[in-house]
């Protein structure tokens, strides 16, 4: 089975599903083997679900969750913070949230 953060929920796939078309949101994407869960933060992305109960997984990043520093995200969040307060121009301003939107979908994926 797959868990996959789709905008409209979390989705469960499983074989003999049937046939879908989802954009994912930024997030926690779950593949579930046996008794195995790996986790993957997963950022802009779609999955494409086959009738022959396969899936296709089109994402811009997928980096396993355990490869991931919490101590950097948050940092990170901190810096992106900072950077809105002083930013100037509409672009400077664009790239800051860009860069808490993402940290704080990371932290999230990493504390929740």
């Amino acid at each position: 089975m797959v868990i996959v953060p789709a905008t409209t929920g979390q989705m469960g796939v499983l074989p003999g599903h049937v046939a879908t078309i989802a954009e994912l949101k930024r997030g926690v994407l779950s593949v579930h083997e046996g008794s195995e869960t790996t986790k993957y933060f997963v950022s802009s992305s779609f999955v494409f679900i086959h009738a022959n109960s396969f899936a296709d997984i089109i994402a811009i990043e997928a980096v396993p969750l355990d490869w991931i520093d919490v101590n950097l995200v948050q940092k990170g969040l901190e810096d992106f913070t900072q950077k809105l307060s002083s930013a100037t121009t509409e672009l400077e301003k664009a790239e800051a949230q860009i860069g808490i939107d993402v940290h704080s979908a990371l932290n999230s994926a990493l504390t929740g």
